[in-house]
C-alpha cells in the first residue's frame, strides 16, 4: 500500500437525502484522509432538496463534496462532448460523476451506491487505495472453468448463492479451485457487501440471502478468472475510467423483455476484458460495506432484468475468448467497441432480434464517444494539476 494516501474520488448517484454521508465522513476522519477524498454526489430530477442541505452540512465539517445542479451537470457534459447521451431518472448519470472525477486530480475513483454504508473499524479508503499501488502480493484464485463466485468469500445463507450477473450456464457446475501467491498490478478493487448481497431479482424471489461476514479478506483474479463486478463499493485506478462507461439501460426488446438493471454489470465485464488484456489484476474482498438495500419490487426487477440475463449468457462466453489490441485502456476499449459492432451481427438465438443487435451497436457508439470525452476530462485534469 502507498505510504501516503492517494487522492481519491467517490462517485454516487442518489434520489435520497444523503444519509450515507455520515458513515463515510466518520471513516475519512478516522483514517486521516479527509483532505485526500472528494465526493461527487450526482442528484437527479427526483432528488429532494434535503440532499443539498446535507451536502452543505458535511462540507462545513471538512468533507469535500461536489454536488452539481442539473444545469451544472448538463453544462459539464456539453463541455466534455457527452451531452445528449445521459438520460434523466437513471443510474446512467453515474457517468457524470466518473467524468468529473477524471477531470480532477484523483488517482483512485471509488463507486458506491447510496445504500452502501461503511462498517465500523473498516478502513474503507485505505483498502481501496490498493488500486494505486505499483504492485500487490496476495492469493490469486484459479478455477478449472475460469469463473469464480465472489459470494464464496462470505458466510452467506443459503449456500450456493451467486452474485447478480454471474452467468446462469456457469452456475452449479463442477469446479476445482486453487490459490497461488502472486505479485501483480491491481487496477480494480471489488469490495464486497454484507447484510443483503448483490443478487438478481430471480434470486431474491426464490432464495433470498443474508451475508453475515467475510470468510476471505482478499483474492486476486488474474487473466483467466472472471466474475461479475458491479458499481457498489468498487474502486478503479483513474486509467481504467476510459474503459468504464456505465452502459445505458432501459432498451426495449420483444414482448415483456427489456435490457435493464445491468448497466454496472455490463460495464464491469467490459473493463475487466480491458484489464485482462493489459495484464492487470482485479482484487476482491475488503473493504466490505453494509448493504442496507433500498426498497425493491423483486418480481418487477426480475422481469426487467430478464433481457440482460439472456444477453450475459452469450456476451460472457464471447468475452472470455476475445482477443483485443491496444496498449492502454482507451486503445483497448476502442478495440472492444469495434469487436462488439462486428459480433452484434453474428450472435444467434431467440433473444438476438434486430432490437438487440441495435442495442449493441448503440453501446459501441457510446463507448467511442466515451473515450473522446475521457480524453477531454484528462486535459481538464492536467490544467488542475498545473494550477495546483
Amino acid at each position: 500500500m502507498p505510504v501516503e494516501a492517494p487522492r481519491m474520488a467517490v462517485v454516487v448517484t442518489t434520489i435520497g437525502k444523503g444519509d450515507f454521508l455520515e458513515d463515510y465522513h466518520a471513516s475519512a476522519l478516522r483514517e486521516q484522509v479527509l483532505d485526500r477524498v472528494t465526493f461527487y454526489v450526482i442528484p437527479d430530477r427526483k432528488t429532494p432538496p434535503q440532499l443539498y442541505a446535507r451536502c452543505a452540512q458535511f462540507q462545513s465539517r471538512g468533507l469535500k463534496i461536489v454536488c452539481p445542479t442539473l444545469q451544472g451537470q448538463q453544462a459539464f457534459l456539453d463541455r466534455v462532448g457527452f451531452g445528449g447521451l445521459v438520460p434523466f431518472d437513471s443510474d446512467n448519470r453515474r457517468n457524470i460523476g466518473y467524468l468529473m472525477a477524471l477531470a480532477s486530480d484523483a488517482e483512485a475513483i471509488i463507486s458506491i451506491d447510496d445504500d452502501n454504508y461503511c462498517r465500523d473499524g473498516e478502513d474503507f479508503f485505505t483498502e481501496h487505495a490498493v488500486v494505486t499501488a505499483d504492485s500487490v502480493t496476495g492469493p490469486e484464485v484459479k478455477t478449472t472453468d475460469g469463473w469464480f463466485n465472489l459470494c464464496r468469500m462470505m458466510d452467506v445463507e443459503p449456500a450456493g448463492t451467486y452474485p447478480r450477473g454471474y452467468p446462469y450456464h456457469r452456475r452449479h457446475a463442477a469446479q476445482e479451485t486453487v490459490t497461488v501467491e502472486t505479485t501483480a498490478r491491481v487496477t480494480i478493487n471489488a469490495g464486497l457487501w454484507l447484510g443483503e448481497p448483490d443478487l438478481d431479482g430471480m434470486s431474491w424471489l426464490v432464495a433470498p440471502a443474508r451475508a453475515h461476514a467475510l470468510e476471505r479478506e482478499e483474492l486476486l483474479l488474474g487473466p483467466h478468472t472472471w466474475s461479475p463486478i458491479n458499481t457498489q463499493n468498487t474502486a478503479l485506478h483513474r486509467d481504467c475510467v476510459a474503459g468504464y462507461y456505465f452502459a445505458r439501460m432501459g432498451y426495449p426488446l420483444a414482448g415483456m423483455m427489456s435490457i435493464d438493471r445491468y448497466g454496472d454489470i455490463l460495464s464491469g465485464y467490459l473493463v475487466q476484458a480491458c484489464a485482462k488484456h493489459l495484464g492487470h489484476y482485479i482484487r476482491a474482498g475488503t473493504p466490505a460495506v453494509d448493504h442496507r438495500r433500498n426498497s425493491h419490487h423483486y418480481l418487477r426487477d426480475a422481469t426487467h432484468e430478464m433481457g440482460c440475463v439472456w444477453l450475459m449468457e452469450d456476451l460472457t462466453a464471447w468475452l472470455t475468448e476475445l482477443q483485443l489490441s491496444g496498449s492502454d485502456y482507451a486503445e483497448v476499449y476502442a478495440s472492444l467497441a469495434e469487436e462488439l459492432d462486428h459480433a452484434a451481427e453474428r450472435f444467434r438465438g431467440f433473444v438476438w432480434t434486430e432490437a438487440t443487435r441495435g442495442y449493441l451497436h448503440q453501446l459501441a457508439y457510446c463507448m467511442r464517444r466515451w473515450i473522446k470525452s475521457c480524453a477531454v476530462a484528462e486535459e481538464m485534469r492536467e490544467a488542475v494539476t498545473v494550477a495546483a
